[in-house]
């Protein structure tokens, strides 16, 4: 880590390590192109529609959607997984994801390492072994949600879907759930938080077209946003203090609070990679 931070032209200075984001695979744009398709045939539900469904160890499909599929993961979830586990951001992304651009917007986009043969790296015959941590498309299973962004973030809509696949046996149970009901029950609110705080950021005009960001960007977006660890030691280790101004409690939430830096996070992005009045620089 660079000991001083270059006078800003709105692009600051870049962690010296790489990012770790790469191109985007065959494999995953395939998956983005298939996804697509299939969430224009996926039935919608509104928040008040109802649907019966259970998940338990009693069914023979238990944990076969943990096997059969791409876990993608927001910064929240990342988050939560690394907290959960006890370990750094960066021991957590090396060990457990993969990141590529996402050929839709252009943006930094991660991945659970599948483990070949078991799926999910954290799934056991006994379940979920992160289960109170676990991402938000495992937690809002077997319900997906989706964002259309329109002509503007302004007009951006969130779609839930039923994810009815042949394997899955819990569509048979007679649990009654609303949209809403289901959402709440799945302890699912600080993840819908953080996750449209994400939305509306990667929905700014100046992010959403593909290749917008060059690698000093791509890089910086993905420390801000998901190795909070390696954030922390960029504000705190370098002279970024001293060059900005940032907000007393700010600066204390920020040592320890990984939510808090994860917001300030955003708000860093905002000014360093989109360019956005969000930061001030120190008056000499």
């Amino acid at each position: 880590m660079n000991d001083e931070i270059k006078d800003t032209d709105q692009s600051e200075e870049s962690p010296d390590e790489t990012s770790g984001v790469t191109g985007q695979s065959e494999e995953v744009k395939a998956y983005f192109r298939e996804t697509h398709e299939a969430l224009e045939k996926l039935e919608k539900v509104e928040w008040r529609d109802k649907f019966n469904f259970r998940c338990h160890k009693g069914l023979d499909c238990w944990t076969a959607c943990c096997k059969n599929s791409l876990i993608f993961l927001t910064p929240y979830d990342v988050l939560r997984l690394k907290q959960k586990l006890g370990v750094r951001s960066d021991e957590f992304l090396e060990k457990y994801t993969e990141a590529t651009v996402d050929p839709g917007f252009g943006l930094p986009s991660l991945r659970l390492k599948i483990v070949e043969g078991e799926g999910c790296p954290f799934v056991s015959p006994d379940g979920c072994g992160v289960y109170s941590d676990r991402p938000t498309s495992c937690r809002l299973y077997p319900l997906g949600s989706a964002v259309s962004s329109g002509s503007g973030a302004a007009e951006s809509q969130r779609t839930h879907f039923k994810v009815e696949e042949d394997y899955c046996l819990g569509w048979g149970e007679k649990d009654s759930w609303t949209v809403e009901n289901w959402v709440i029950d799945q302890d699912a609110t600080d993840y819908n938080m953080y996750n449209e705080m994400m939305i509306r950021l990667t929905l700014s005009p100046k992010l959403v077209a593909p290749d917008k960001l060059d690698d000093k960007k791509l890089s910086m977006f993905y420390m801000a946003l998901y190795d909070l660890d390696r954030f922390r030691e960029f504000i705190f280790d370098t002279s970024f203090l001293s060059k900005f101004e940032v907000e007393k409690d700010i600066v204390e939430k920020i040592r320890s609070q990984d939510e808090e830096l994860l917001r300030f996070g955003m708000r860093w992005v905002e000014f360093s990679v989109m360019g956005m009045p969000t930061m001030d620089l120190k008056k000499k």
